[in-house]
Formats: structure tokens, sequence, C-alpha cells
């Protein structure tokens, strides 16, 4: 049974077409990481699923998703409400997606899915304002808030992309722990293989908008069939030992 199914997905922006023809199904359950340079669509394919794309794009093709979908975004400190506590942000979730429940409940609902996130001291937490806390933090409130709406699909548009390497590896044990242990499905969007290849089982390879491979992961990253694929690889490897030298130096 498919959490999510795109057919023929094609975004425009006037002229432009964003992205062309773009089809993948995603089991219950399953973990998919999509790949590609800046531009290539990956995470307006995900703003697609969620019904949020810019006015400016007009979108062609079939979506078909029964499964509560949740998205976890890039920047949390732009994605949080800087006026609002973090906590108060998680509770309301809690309730909109949970009417029958009081505020009380709610709140301890919310300090419930920070302690699951890995906040510690999470009632204390709660009150605290977006600016308060570090980048890893907030983007834990943005998992937890995620979370309140109880997804059977989690959608996460490189959400480390911002994060330094330690932080980034919390975040992705995070993710793997929360799919193993909720059974939720997963689409992974990163510029990064080795990310992508961390968390995710399958995977799609775009450039310019268009599906260039997919398949199983183990099978892409150990023979991959084209050439940008191919290239995607050397420049990965080439920018970790690059890293790597530089913090051995």
């Amino acid at each position: 049974m498919n959490a999510l199914s795109v057919s023929g997905l094609t975004l425009t922006c006037g002229d432009t077409t964003l992205v062309d023809d773009l089809s993948f199904e995603l089991p219950a359950g399953a973990t998919l990481g999509i790949v590609g340079e800046s531009g290539s669509g990956k995470s307006l394919t995900l703003r697609s699923v969620m019904g949020i794309l810019p006015e400016a794009v007009t979108r062609h093709g079939e979506i078909r998703c029964e499964a509560r979908t949740a998205m976890v975004f890039q920047e949390p400190a732009t994605a949080l409400n800087p006026t609002m506590r973090v906590g108060d942000l998680v509770a309301r979730t809690w309730r909109r997606h949970h009417p029958d429940t009081s505020a009380r409940e709610a709140r301890a609902a919310a300090a419930e899915l920070f302690d699951q996130v890995g906040i510690d001291d999470a009632v204390r937490r709660l009150r605290a304002w977006p600016h308060e806390l570090s980048g890893g933090m907030r983007q834990r409130v943005m998992i937890a808030a995620a979370l309140a709406t109880d997804p059977d699909v989690l959608l996460c548009d490189e959400p480390t992309t911002a994060l330094d390497v330690r932080v980034q590896a919390q975040i992705l044990q995070l993710l793997r722990d929360l799919v193993s242990e909720r059974g939720m499905a997963m689409v992974f969007v990163s510029h990064d293989l080795a990310v992508v290849a961390s968390v995710c089982s399958q995977i799609l390879v775009m450039r310019h908008g268009r599906l260039v491979e997919s398949g199983p992961m183990d099978r892409v990253l150990a023979v991959p069939q084209e050439q940008y694929t191919r290239d995607l690889l050397a420049a990965n490897l080439a920018r970790r030992l690059a890293d790597r030298e530089g913090v051995l130096r």
C-alpha cells in the first residue's frame, strides 16, 4: 500500500518548467531520498505534496496522498514564529489536530514530544523563545511540531543543512529512530548523498527538474547508471575529504 503516489508532476512558472513529468511512489513505512543540485526541483516537489507552492507556480499531474503528512523545513530560524514561545507552537499544533483535548492536555503532550525528540528539561523549555535555542534545538522543536500532527508521512526539506556535523548526526539519528518507532514513511531532500544514504533505503536523483536515476540506495550508490549520479558521488566524496583535511590541520 502506498502512502504517497506522484504521477506526471509538472511545475511551471510562466514559460519555465521547474519540474518535468516526475513520477514516484512511496510505500507505507518506506524511506525515500531525493538528491540533486540547487534548482533541481527537490524542494518544490515536497511543497507540491503539501499544497504550499508559490502563487506564481502552476501544477499539473496527480498527487495521491490519503495519509497524514507533515513537513520539516530547511531553516528552523525562519520557520519558527519569533513572537511565539516554542511550547505554544507545539501545543497549538497538537490541539488543532486533536480538537477534543484541553489546553492543559495539549501542553502536556508538547512536553512529551519535546522529550521524545531529545530536548532536555522539556517542561522548562516549553517557555523558551526561538532565539534562546541553538540551531539544533530549534530543529528538534520543528520536528516535535511535525510529530504533533501524528503524521504517516514525514517530509524533510534539507533539515540538517545549517547544522554543524555533530548536531547533524544527532538529528539524523533522531529521524532514523522516529521512523522506526512510529512506522512513518519519510521523504528526505538533500544535495548531500551521504546524508540521504544514512536515512533512506530508496533514492531519486534529479537534475534541472527531471528524474535522472532512481532505485534502491545500495544499488544506485554502488553502481550508478548515469554520469550525473557519478558526478554527484565524486563531488560529495571530494568535499568530505577536503572537510576532513581541514579538521586534521
